[in-house]
């Protein structure tokens, strides 16, 4: 089924849960470039969070039959669809005393392999009367986003948001009116001022500074201060209790439990909010240094205890990741940031394949420049071309080859981050600096 929806392109395009190249990280990247994008245009920019009230329980299976049917599922495969979805029955356990049978008339079978495409096939079509704004999901998660020049627009933007209400009645889902918020981005105080945007029940959505988006704290200047500052809190927190529940300072586990629970909380979707300020490189910096400077080893300084431990330093750990990503892009194993000016390839005979840098947008503060340039529209692209050419010429192979390949290269580039008053020859530690800063030792990248 999957397969056929994929193959007739019948997924919402919006929509980037339970598909398959798509994840969080895809949604907000799209929806953060929409957002430059707007404000670049000299617009500001209004996003509304919904949230449904138990979305998975609440599927209608009789509507979600019949919109399976629409998209061109029928005979043998609609019968069982039907028979293994609907007379289902549940009962409760109670002291080894079970309830009545009572009749299962909503929600997908718990744990199944049809549960979250069922879903998608029922949320398909929830932006579709959507007319001046735009529609972003992951699985229930829905975010509406608008520019705005004048009050008129955000009437618009209303209007988009009681067709998804109307919807919303249409196919027996609930809004929990309670939990939606408010995001609005831009320098125009005298719109934000003068109107405002109800719920479901008619209540006021409340407007905040940030607002977490699956997992990412979004802040209405688009800047990610806040999550960098909640990352570093979370991952301190965590290796303190490491630190307080093994005595054992030994590498191999001491390593296992960084890379195992701290890790994942310093780079979790790290491609979007990568940061550039050298306040915030450090601070992150910091948090792997005070961890693994308990390990017991003879060498001293960080430098030589990341080539001890085999390593990276964080920041080199993002940038890798944004040039994965940008291969990714260009070799169509992900959704691209934006469909119509995204990442695309440039042929050179000599020079190889590289990845077009769009020109800074002139008229635009600094600040919004900034943001821009070290955004992995821009930060990726530039990266994925500091690399040697027999890498960006790479093509057409699993990820996983790309990945060693890149890794046996970076093993030559100096990863000097700037801690406690190291300071690296190069401009900075970025692979892109740190890659011309040895220029003269060609032969070393070959």
């Amino acid at each position: 089924m999957t397969h056929f929806i994929e193959e007739n392109d019948l997924f919402n395009a919006n929509q980037h849960g339970f598909c398959s190249g798509r994840s969080c990280l895809s949604q907000l990247l799209s929806h953060y470039d929409e957002i430059l994008s707007l404000l670049e245009q000299g617009k500001n920019a209004d996003v509304v969070y919904l949230d449904f009230s138990k979305a998975f329980d609440k599927v209608d299976l009789n509507l979600a039959l019949t919109k399976v049917q629409n998209l061109g599922i029928g005979g043998k495969v609609l019968k069982w669809l039907q028979s293994f979805l609907t007379n289902r029955y549940q009962t409760v356990l109670v002291d080894g005393t079970p309830s009545n049978p009572t009749p299962v008339i909503s929600g997908g079978p718990q744990g199944s392999v049809l549960g979250p495409l069922i879903f998608l096939i029922l949320m398909g079509d929830i932006d579709e009367k959507v007319q001046h704004s735009s529609s972003r999901s992951f699985a229930d998660d829905t975010r509406l986003i608008k520019g705005i020049e004048i009050v008129e627009d955000t009437q618009k933007l209303q209007g988009d948001l009681n067709s998804v209400y109307v919807w919303s009645d249409d196919n027996n889902m609930e809004f929990n009116a309670v939990k939606f918020e408010l995001l609005r981005y831009g320098p125009n105080t005298e719109v934000k001022a003068e109107t405002h945007y109800t719920s479901s029940s008619n209540i006021e959505i409340k407007e905040y500074e940030y607002v977490k988006d699956l997992g990412v704290l979004m802040s209405n200047d688009c800047k990610f201060k806040h999550h960098i500052n909640n990352v570093v809190i979370n991952a301190r927190k965590t290796s303190s209790w490491i630190l307080r529940t093994f005595r054992t300072r030994a590498a191999t586990p001491m390593l296992t439990l960084w890379k195992s629970l701290v890790l994942p909380k310093l780079e979790y979707c790290s491609q979007l909010w990568n940061p550039w300020l050298k306040c915030d490189i450090q601070s992150l910096e910091m948090v792997q240094w005070s961890f693994i400077r308990k390990i017991i080893h003879p060498e001293k300084s960080y430098w030589s205890r990341l080539k001890a431990f085999k390593l990276y330093s964080l920041e080199r750990r993002r940038e890798r990741y944004m040039i994965i990503y940008t291969w990714k892009i260009l070799e169509n194993l992900v959704p691209n940031i934006n469909q119509s000016d995204g990442l695309r390839p440039v042929f050179q005979p000599r020079l190889g394949r590289s990845c077009f840098v769009k020109a800074r947008i002139t008229g635009t503060s600094v600040a919004l420049q900034s943001i821009r340039h070290n955004f992995l529209s821009t930060r990726g692209p530039i990266l994925f071309n500091s690399l040697p050419k027999e890498l960006r010429n790479l093509s057409g192979c699993p990820v996983l080859e790309f990945k060693k390949k890149l890794d046996k290269f970076l093993v030559f580039v100096p990863d000097e981050p700037s801690v406690l008053g190291a300071t690296t020859n190069a401009a900075s530690n970025s692979i892109k600096h740190q890659i011309n800063n040895r220029q003269a030792d060609i032969g070393l990248f070959t």
